[in-house]
């Protein structure tokens, strides 16, 4: 209860924040405004913003942040539609009156290495010990020896919550880790090295500099991929007239395509 207590505080004082810092940018802008999930924000809304512009006239500006803020910013209506990479908590639904999320897409977890890496897949068991520290070099996974780089998105991120859930059960991240502000981050700090990492499989399904390993004999679009998440867009009531468009978009339009295109699985077939 008093756990419970303190994380709604939290995020009403997140929304306050919102509402200073954020005042100017709400809803004066015309169209659609997204901000929230890192994962949703590159799977399916970066790369399809200028084809809905295309098709409706309807401009949409979006933020690379964290599910977190998605409530918050919705709020303090600094924007009208919001991303989740999980199902709203019962404390972000005390928050503001009538928040109805959408479902948009099923997606799997996927762990990723440099391009030119000759891993090709790992067990669940294993992935457990390199995220924790316990494997700390390559050639323990039968590449040339050196330190392996761990990257993960921040703790509060719902991509490393997800991940920690379904791989870590009670173990830390390995203490060496980079940590990025956002999932979406991981991308960039993982290019280059001789790192592993893991995000939404739409984020990084189409990047050249990465491969995508296999966990426990199965790739993120087999069926039985145990690593998986669900991604939502959340409005402050029933999506009506360009966000009723843009939700519509995902759900039956050419949205869908994208979503698709990324290796996700749309929320309607």
């Amino acid at each position: 209860m008093k756990k419970s207590l303190m994380e709604a505080l939290k995020l009403c004082l997140l929304a306050l924040f919102a509402v200073v810092s954020g005042f100017s940018v709400a809803l004066a802008v015309d169209g659609i405004h997204y901000d929230g999930s890192s994962q949703v924000y590159w799977a399916c809304i970066k790369d399809s913003a200028e084809q809905f512009a295309k098709e409706t006239g309807v401009k949409v500006v979006a933020e690379d942040r964290k599910t977190q803020d998605a409530v918050p910013s919705l709020v303090s209506g600094r924007c009208n539609v919001g991303g989740l990479a999980r199902k709203l908590k019962l404390s972000e639904k005390g928050m503001g009156q009538d928040l109805v999320e959408t479902l948009i897409a099923k997606d799997n977890i996927a762990v990723f290495v440099p391009k030119n890496s000759n891993l090709d897949q790992l067990t669940k068991e294993l992935l457990k010990k390199v995220f924790s520290g316990e494997v700390t070099d390559w050639k323990d996974l039968g590449e040339a020896p050196g330190p392996i780089q761990v990257v993960i998105a921040q703790i509060k991120t719902a991509c490393t919550t997800n991940f920690r859930e379904m791989v870590m059960g009670d173990a830390p991240f390995a203490a060496s880790s980079i940590i990025t502000e956002t999932a979406g981050a991981v991308l960039e700090a993982a290019k280059d090295k001789r790192s592993i990492s893991f995000i939404s499989f739409g984020a990084v399904s189409q990047l050249p500099d990465f491969k995508v390993l296999k966990i426990d004999g199965k790739k993120p679009t087999d069926a039985g991929y145990s690593i998986s998440q669900e991604m939502y867009l959340v409005t402050q009531g029933q999506p009506s007239g360009d966000v009723k468009k843009y939700i519509d978009f995902f759900l039956a339009g050419a949205g869908k395509e994208y979503i698709k295109k990324a290796g996700l699985l749309p929320a309607q077939e």
